[in-house]
């Protein structure tokens, strides 16, 4: 249904819809995987350049000296698109959201992986910080490789039903999460910033995901609340409140020490799997 310019979601709506589709779109998908192979190769010829001596010393103490940083940062670029990804996703389904999120995880969970492997050096030598480093890697490794399956049987689970039957409701339901997803924009675009101009600073312990995900409870929460205009029934709302949760979960995760990182978003992701199986097997109208 069209929105009237004098609808206060107007505006919101043309400048999702452009973003969304500039976003989207295979040039803007050429383009970036170009900028990240341009990237790649700047960053390790900086760290070769450094290792030779001859970069200078006000960028050189800002670079490790490892190889595997190239990875590492293209990674957190990476990520960085998928989270852009997500928000985008947050205007058209709940179920889609989640999935994105733990999709998210398991990449962070690889690029974790690759930084570890920029602490090890070569020839390994079998020491207790070592054997400590390869446990840290294998966790972060099979933790994502069993949540990169679990998102595909959530994503089996999911079953397409519109929160509202009502053409309009839904138009301003989703004109209504359009809104949150720019704002959302807006607050990623902020974080972004400010993490690049501390890593500038040489500044690393700046933890963008774990605040990112912060932001992105509260955004699950005020979703949750908007629905209960257009649908109030028990198990949707029920639902989406545990969605929330899954969100809060990942949140924790982000913030625990190696393996049980992994561990804890496993369980969250058995949680949503388990809250969506269940979910679909309901008669929603037995509970208005």
């Amino acid at each position: 249904m069209q929105l009237f310019k004098n609808n206060i979601y107007y505006y919101p709506d043309k400048i999702f819809d452009i973003l969304y589709k500039s976003i989207k779109s295979k040039k803007s998908f050429n383009v970036i995987s170009t900028a990240l192979v341009v990237i790649f190769f700047i960053v390790l010829f900086s760290v070769f350049i450094k290792n030779i001596g001859i970069l200078p010393e006000i960028i050189s103490t800002k670079l490790p000296s490892s190889y595997f940083f190239a990875v590492e940062f293209v990674f957190r670029i990476l990520l960085a698109i998928e989270i852009i990804e997500m928000v985008l996703i947050l205007a058209y389904s709940v179920t889609d959201l989640m999935a994105k999120q733990f999709e998210i995880f398991s990449l962070i969970l690889l690029r974790q992986a690759f930084k570890e492997f920029s602490d090890l050096d070569l020839p390994l030598h079998i020491e207790e910080d070592t054997l400590k480093i390869l446990l840290h890697i294998l966790s972060d490794l099979f933790g994502a490789l069993i949540i990169f399956f679990g998102v595909y049987i959530f994503k089996k689970n999911q079953i397409r039903n519109d929160i509202t039957s009502s053409l309009e409701e839904k138009t301003k339901f989703i004109s209504a999460k359009k809104s949150i997803a720019l704002l959302m924009t807006l607050s990623f675009i902020i974080l972004g910033i400010y993490n690049i101009v501390l890593f500038a600073q040489g500044k690393t312990d700046f933890e963008f995901f774990s605040i990112f995900y912060s932001i992105l409870i509260f955004t699950d929460i005020l979703i949750v609340i908007i629905s209960l205009r257009y649908n109030h029934h028990y198990a949707v709302v029920f639902r989406n409140t545990a969605f929330a949760l899954g969100t809060i979960l990942i949140r924790f995760a982000l913030s625990l020490p190696r393996i049980y990182d992994a561990i804890l978003g496993i369980i969250a992701l058995i949680f949503v799997i388990s809250v969506t199986i269940i979910y679909n097997k309901l008669d929603i109208n037995e509970y208005q």
